[in-house]
């Protein structure tokens, strides 16, 4: 499968991690060493959380900085601590790479299909009708399951082994212009392999059909809503959890709406 030992025992420490907010008027760091001296030890934690969740995923490779040359350390893109508040008032900690000084010869393809609004309040107002069982799919730093598939460097951020090294970057980080493409890729093959077909009308829903049952599942950039019949919906969690480091739960905010 493609979750091994080491992500394992990385996700399952990592949930110890999440620890609430006081309140939602919390200031928010704005910079990594802003974090460090909150007077809030929640940012520290959520920086955990996100390290642990980066190294599991092998998001980087580091390198021999003594074969660094001018031309690689002047396409190295710079990594930024993003902070936010959650609506349970968890604090979050996002690792986001500056792909605003991306190079044009270290990505391809940028766009990524998007299901449209119509889609989502068909999809929403069919399983309302059907009285379907719903459940949210979220995925443990999504982009991060993604290879990114081209040759990109990046300087390891603050807080990180090697902070301030130059790296090659193995996955589709935050950040970067063909992230959002490579990980609606990486989706697809990993869907189409479990044995979901693709909407020949809309590239984001996908039909599960197993022993007489259907689901099917909606999914918005990393988002994504699974409704249909409990056997299938069943059949299909056990696998996607071989493939992707996964948890599913009831649906309570999909694109801003409750």
């Amino acid at each position: 499968g493609y979750i091994n030992a080491i992500a394992e025992a990385s996700f399952k420490e990592i949930q110890k991690y999440d620890v609430k907010l006081p309140n939602k008027n919390v200031k928010k760091p704005t910079s990594f060493k802003k974090a460090g001296n909150s007077e809030q030890p929640q940012w520290f934690q959520a920086e955990l959380k996100e390290k642990d969740g980066m190294l599991s995923f092998k998001t980087w490779q580091r390198i021999d900085q003594s074969k660094i040359t001018p031309a690689i350390r002047s396409k190295a893109l710079r990594c930024h601590h993003l902070y936010d508040i959650k609506r349970d008032l968890s604090a979050k900690n996002r690792v986001v790479v500056n792909g605003s000084k991306q190079h044009s010869d270290t990505y391809t393809d940028t766009t990524s299909p998007v299901a449209g609004q119509m889609m989502v309040r068909l999809f929403l107002a069919i399983t309302a009708y059907r009285k379907w069982d719903t459940i949210q799919l979220d995925l443990t730093n999504a982009y991060l399951h993604a290879p990114i598939q081209d040759i990109v460097y990046i300087i390891i951020p603050e807080g990180f082994p090697g902070a301030g090294e130059i790296a090659l970057l193995q996955k589709a980080a935050y950040g970067t212009k063909q992230g959002a493409r490579r990980f609606y890729d990486f989706t697809v093959t990993v869907l189409q392999q479990i044995g979901l077909t693709t909407c020949p009308n809309d590239p984001c829903l996908f039909r599960y059909l197993r022993n007489g049952s259907v689901c099917f599942l909606l999914q918005y950039v990393d988002d994504a809503l699974i409704a249909g019949d409990p056997p299938a919906i069943a059949s299909l969690q056990k696998e996607m959890r071989k493939y992707l480091q996964c948890k599913f739960e009831k649906p309570k905010d999909f694109l801003g709406l409750d």
